[in-house]
């Protein structure tokens, strides 16, 4: 698809929020299937989440990167969760809230039964880094599936796009097909949607 076309969607789920869990404790266990959004902080997760949902201001989107500090859940249709981390590379956070909140989201991945999969965005334009690298192997250890979201993918040139889906390809594998996103332009919204409901096996 051409980065300067506008693809339409519309979802049709209901969305919620329903906690900010600091510590696994808080966690829903309700048994609802959850799907996770990591990336560098000023990735676009919050965009992304809002996107999704057709909503404009379901997730705060921040002028300050680094601002979600908390795990938020928010619960589609009553049958699952999207659940947003804290973004990686925490600008302007001290190191001791680094330190905190690295443990919080690993907790998380290696203790949540409900977990089915993590979606790492990266920025397309900056590209793969090491902290990209150390954090997606890291979640891959733990046994949790990848999803690999090259996000503002209008703002890339096919160099940058290039490079950063041959960067992932080499950590990755071959047989993973990372997807192309820009929320702005509304490019694989719906691709990214159907693989969301596949991991979860819900139904559009």
């Amino acid at each position: 698809m051409n980065p300067n076309e506008k693809n339409e969607f519309r979802p049709t789920m209901d969305a919620e929020f329903t906690t900010a869990a600091t510590n696994v404790s808080q966690i829903p266990t309700d048994g609802l299937p959850q799907v996770a959004f990591l990336g560098r902080s000023n990735v676009g997760k919050s965009s992304l989440l809002n996107a999704l949902t057709g909503r404009k201001n379901l997730v705060k989107v921040s002028s300050k990167p680094g601002k979600t500090k908390e795990i938020n859940f928010f619960k589609f249709n009553q049958a699952f969760y999207l659940v947003d981390l804290p973004g990686v590379g925490y600008a302007g956070v001290k190191f001791e809230k680094v330190s905190e909140m690295q443990s919080g989201i690993r907790a998380y991945v290696e203790q949540s039964k409900a977990l089915r999969g993590v979606v790492y965005l990266i920025d397309c334009k900056i590209g793969l880094q090491p902290i990209d690298v150390e954090t997606i192997e890291g979640i891959r250890s733990l046994g949790c599936p990848v999803l690999p979201v090259m996000s503002k993918c209008d703002k890339a040139n096919q160099s940058e796009l290039a490079k950063t889906r041959n960067s992932l390809l080499k950590i990755l594998g071959e047989d993973i097909r990372p997807l192309r996103l820009s929320t702005l332009r509304k490019i694989g919204l719906r691709e990214l949607w159907q693989e969301i409901l596949s991991t979860v096996a819900v139904e559009a």
